[in-house]
């Protein structure tokens, strides 16, 4: 039963990985196509999920343009940095791209908006306000920061959005009056477009205006009411449009990533307590099952992909191998746990676009991602341990484990079961010997016959001198001696 549940295990594992490699390998030109990626709302860690899937699908698509529809307040600046670098990353490998501003590209969305090669907006749209501000994560709104942090911050910024102005070919002095309130005032030939001490923001009208120095648009290439008359004015119109939008796996996939540790602390539950009791039965397909889940959601966010899952395989075969093929636990059954806690530690770690930094800014630090990393396992490896100790020290005397232990234990006649004519002839105290590895059930010899038996949870080896503790209608209970 137990080489069974290795195979189903192993099976399950090899099915959702194969289904990775199937995703990942296919790939499609579609030169003649426009990706529209609309980002709406907040940019937080849930969008930003979303957002990963978006740039997976247009790394597979490869279309001739991508357009992102902005209508954003803003977000984090760690998000907002790694979508800087996959727009970056998407030019880099030929694509055009361009924004359309819908509504609002304020904070966050005007560095999108810059991280593109032409703005176009609608009438009621605003671009600016992109000064870089701290909010308390226990909530009561903006935050203060020592002013030596806050300058920090506010250099990075500054460099990040003067380093796309001159990428894109936007005009630095408005891109820096964005983000740096003491920039000199903001002229255009007479005209005074933001006064020093105030953030410029750009209504569409103004961000299209003509400058009077150079005659070129001030920001925005032009305006449009949407985004197929952008189309037409880029003279793309003539290409299939393929919009971007939100599946229901995407927020199944929020909600996975959010409940990450507790799912894989459950699923490693499920599977321990499997291995401790004989046969195959829910607790195994559950654990299975959560595991699955786990790095179905993982992919889904952009996050886990094929060294994950292959970390994963080759740690759930070195386990499986140290517990049903090498007596007790050793080397072999740690380096599978550490595989499997590697591979779920990189599930939550995403693969950043490959594109040099800006001139001036620091590239994307991963110690966030490493710090949000060890949370989860530190979270998780907590569950499992209080689950361990909780099992360990309660479950073997609950009345559904022996039920358990025996309903799905050794086969009819291949020993002599706890019957009332066992009970006659087996007693507390008598002793005998393991036939089998105990894990905790197996066969021993006492009396000169062989009896199912059970020990108190832990592992007893084959071979092993054990005494009878209680000899009950369900199990034989055992200690080592």
């Amino acid at each position: 039963m137990r080489t069974k549940f290795f195979r189903q295990m192993i099976l399950a594992l090899a099915f959702l990985f194969s289904g990775i490699l199937l995703a990942q390998s296919s790939t499609q030109e579609t030169a003649d196509t426009v990706f529209v990626l609309p980002i709406h709302g907040p940019i937080d860690k849930g969008l930003l999920t979303v957002l990963r899937r978006a740039f997976r699908e247009l790394h597979s698509l490869r279309p001739k343009a991508l357009i992102i529809e902005l209508d954003t307040p803003g977000g984090g600046l760690q998000e907002t940095r790694e979508l800087v670098d996959r727009l970056r990353a998407a030019r880099k490998d030929g694509c055009e791209v361009y924004a359309f501003v819908k509504k609002d590209a304020l904070s966050a969305g005007a560095l999108l908006a810059l991280s593109t090669q032409a703005i176009y907006m609608a009438e009621s749209g605003i671009i600016g306000s992109a000064m870089p501000i701290s909010i308390s994560p226990l909530g009561g709104g903006i935050q203060e920061l020592p002013a030596d942090v806050k300058e920090k911050i506010l250099s990075v910024v500054r460099a990040i959005v003067q380093g796309l102005a001159q990428e894109n070919n936007h005009r630095e002095e408005l891109a820096i009056a964005m983000v740096d309130p003491q920039h000199p005032d903001l002229m255009d030939g007479d005209r005074l477009l933001c006064a020093r001490g105030h953030l410029l923001n750009l209504t569409a009208k103004d961000a299209a205006s003509l400058s009077e120095q150079d005659g070129r648009p001030l920001l925005a290439a032009g305006l449009a009411q949407n985004v197929d008359e952008m189309l037409l004015k880029l003279g793309l119109d003539d290409c299939k449009v393929r919009y971007f939008s939100e599946e229901k796996a995407d927020r199944l996939a929020r909600w996975i990533t959010a409940l990450g540790p507790l799912l894989l602390a459950l699923g490693v539950l499920g599977l321990w307590i499997e291995f401790k009791t004989p046969g195959f039965g829910v607790l195994g397909f559950s654990g299975i099952a959560l595991l699955c889940l786990y790095f179905f959601g993982h992919y889904i966010a952009g996050l886990a992909g094929l060294e994950e899952f292959a970390l994963v395989l080759l740690g759930t075969i070195l386990l499986a191998v140290e517990i049903f093929l090498i007596p007790g636990f050793g080397l072999t059954g740690t380096a599978g746990i550490l595989c499997i806690i590697a591979g779920a530690g990189m599930a939550v770690i995403p693969k950043m676009p490959k594109v040099l930094p800006l001139a001036g800014v620091p590239p994307i630090s991963y110690t966030g991602y490493l710090q949000s990393a060890l949370l989860s396992l530190f979270v998780t490896i907590l569950i499992v341990g209080l689950g361990v100790w909780l099992i360990a020290k309660y479950f073997p005397a609950l009345p559904i484990y022996r039920r358990m232990v025996l309903q799905d234990g050794l086969t009819a006649g291949a020993s002599m079961p706890a019957t009332e004519d066992a009970e006659n002839k087996l007693l507390p105290g008598q002793r005998g010997v393991c036939l089998t590895a105990l894990h905790p059930s197996g066969i021993a010899r006492i009396n000169g016959k062989r009896v199912d038996v059970m020990s108190q949870g832990e592992y007893i080896e084959k071979g092993a001198e054990i005494q009878v503790l209680k000899v009950g209608a369900m199990a034989v209970l055992v200690q080592k001696i």
